[in-house]
């Protein structure tokens, strides 16, 4: 059965203290950055790959997969806030995530198993946990000087990957469809 109605990605989920500490970095930027959505505080997360619309048997197979990775859980840091697209309009603001080497391996092995089964994307990893998106105003972003900007120590413990299912239609939009403990 083909169920392409929903779409999928896996990330790596983020504790509760943190999104907290995520929530209160993003409500201070409100007046500063013009988003048309703000990013809700359950829904923060690294993306490791995006799917967007798969069949459920392809999906069930890489998870089945997933259920084998032999990765160490792990500890990284929370670095600068940054965006992507244009400088006057950026239309994804993020908070960077250092690129630890376990996290980059996790990366690369996650795309191994998903490049099985569908195309991988071939951009560089980025790692990131996305704040907001869709640059909303006419106005251009004037206080860049907070960008790029180290924040205060924040160290995430990685150790759960999840497979989300997204619904648009609701305010928290990811929802746990699998997920696999590190070991």
């Amino acid at each position: 059965m083909c169920n392409m109605n929903r779409h999928y990605f896996i990330a790596v989920e983020i504790d509760t203290e943190t999104k907290k500490w995520l929530y209160q970095i993003q409500q201070k930027l409100t007046e500063d950055f013009h988003y048309k959505n703000w990013v809700d505080q359950n829904d923060f997360h690294i993306t490791l790959h995006f799917f967007g619309a798969i069949t459920k048997s392809i999906l069930n197979e890489i998870a089945t997969q997933l259920e084998r990775l032999d990765n160490q859980a792990f500890t990284v840091e929370i670095t600068k806030l940054s965006t992507f697209g244009s400088a006057n309009k950026p239309r994804v603001l993020w908070m960077g995530v250092e690129k630890d080497p376990k996290l980059l391996q996790l990366h690369q092995d996650i795309q191994q198993i998903v490049g099985k089964h569908v195309p991988i994307d071939k951009r560089s990893f980025t790692p990131h946990i996305t704040l907001a998106k869709k640059w909303a105003s006419e106005q251009q972003l004037q206080n860049k000087t907070i960008l790029n900007q180290p924040t205060e120590k924040k160290h995430l413990y990685v150790n759960k990957v999840v497979i989300y299912e997204i619904h648009p239609e609701k305010r928290q939009k990811y929802q746990i469809w699998r997920q696999f403990e590190l070991k």
